[in-house]
């Protein structure tokens, strides 16, 4: 899971055909570590299929703006340009595998 930048992930949104894994966190969020396992597991599952990004909130102003990040962690799943859900909180893990499945 790669950390990335506001300019980085702008152009991964506009290039990319894959479904992309936008998850929004921060050093000092405890459900975030806890939800970083998640993501974690998620990556590994479906490695080569989904692109998994991570975005430190308090490093990366625009696409807090830019998706209306309100809480943490916040993941969103983009497909085709678009944003297919935005999941603010703690999340289920088999959620987002059976989500991710149907958009394969």
């Amino acid at each position: 899971m790669k950390n990335l930048n506001d300019k980085i992930l702008e152009k991964l949104v506009n290039i990319l055909n894959c479904p992309i894994l936008i998850y929004f966190w921060s050093e000092w969020c405890e459900i975030c570590k806890i939800s970083k396992n998640i993501i974690n597991d998620i990556e590994i599952r479906f490695k080569n299929k989904i692109k998994i990004i991570k975005i430190n909130i308090d490093y990366n102003y625009y696409s807090v703006e830019k998706f209306s990040i309100k809480n943490i962690p916040t993941v969103i799943i983009i497909l085709n340009k678009k944003v297919i859900i935005k999941k603010q909180g703690i999340f289920n893990k088999e959620f987002f595998k059976k989500l991710i499945k149907k958009m394969l």
